[in-house]
């Protein structure tokens, strides 16, 4: 790994902790239902690879949950954090710049047309199901709250200790991938371009 993929490593995980925390001061009343966080991990790998994805997933996810600034996270509630759920929510992280990563080796192109937009919009549901399952899960077996991991993943659909179900935020993110990840894409691969910065796509 060069000087350039380093700094690209610590420049995106910077901002992507930044846009984490100031989304978390807009709307404190909503932890968890919007976040831009994950969709800049998918297109940090989609714009430069899966190993900068990855990397980028499990910094700035490890950072958010190590300091979570009062009510930018959910778990920021429980003033601790336990290292099970920290690993759990860092593989979540990695996986979102990881598959970025694959699929903007595969897709090698940054036209922007309907078909680009659906892709990515059902990526994003996908991607955020799994993560909102397994982050759960991962609760679960970080702390002994749910008398099963069956409880878990059930109560990621139905609510109970929020006035709305969890697995909104999949909802919220699709929709967040389907109108951001295609311009963030485009904006960031020009710019790189600019710069002369090694590109996946």
């Amino acid at each position: 790994m060069n000087a350039k993929n380093v700094a690209l490593i610590a420049v995106m995980s910077a901002v992507t902790v930044v846009v984490a925390y100031a989304r978390g001061l807009g709307l404190p009343f909503l932890p968890g239902l919007v976040e831009f966080m994950t969709v800049l991990i998918f297109v940090s790998g989609f714009c430069f690879g899966c190993v900068i994805g990855g990397f980028v997933g499990i910094i700035a996810i490890t950072i958010y949950m190590l300091i979570p600034y009062p009510f930018a996270h959910p778990v920021a509630w429980l003033f601790t954090i336990s290292p099970i759920l920290l690993l759990v929510m860092a593989f979540l992280g990695a996986l979102y710049g990881i598959v970025g990563g694959f699929f903007g080796k595969v897709r090698n192109s940054v036209r922007i047309n309907a078909r680009f937009v659906a892709e990515l919009a059902f990526l994003g549901f996908v991607l955020t199901l799994f993560y909102d399952v397994f982050s759960s899960v991962g609760f679960y077996l970080a702390y002994p709250v749910y008398s099963s991991v069956w409880e878990a993943i059930y109560l990621t659909f139905i609510p109970l200790y929020y006035p709305y179900p969890p697995i909104i935020h999949t909802f919220t993110n699709t929709l967040v991938f389907a109108v951001l990840a295609p311009a963030l894409i485009h904006a960031i691969h020009h710019f790189s371009m600019y710069l002369k910065v090694p590109s996946n796509v």
